[in-house]
C-alpha cells in the first residue's frame, strides 16, 4: 500500500467536507478520508488552522471555506498538468 502525500489527505478531507452545504460531521469526514480517529483529528486540526476548513461547535460540523474550495480547484489543476 502506497502511503498518501498531506495533500492527497487535505484533499480528501476537504470534498467530504464539501459534500454538504450544511456541514460534515467528524465521523463522515473520518470514514470518508480512510483516516483513524487519531490521524483525523491532527489533519483537522492543521486544516482548520490553515483555514480550509470551520469549525461550527454548536452542531459539530466542519464547512469548506473559500480558500479550501480554491484549493481543491488548484490541486485539481495541478493533477491534470502532472498527468500529461
Amino acid at each position: 500500500m502506497r502511503y498518501r502525500t498531506k495533500d492527497e489527505i487535505f484533499s480528501s478531507i476537504l470534498r467530504s467536507a464539501a459534500k454538504n452545504k450544511e456541514g460534515t460531521k467528524f465521523t463522515r469526514i473520518m470514514y470518508d478520508s480512510f483516516l483513524s480517529y487519531t490521524q483525523i483529528s491532527n489533519h483537522l486540526d492543521e486544516v482548520i488552522r490553515f483555514g480550509l476548513l470551520v469549525n461550527e461547535p454548536d452542531v459539530t460540523r466542519y464547512r469548506i471555506t473559500e480558500k479550501g474550495l480554491r484549493f481543491l480547484d488548484l490541486l485539481e489543476k495541478m493533477d491534470k498538468l502532472l498527468s500529461h
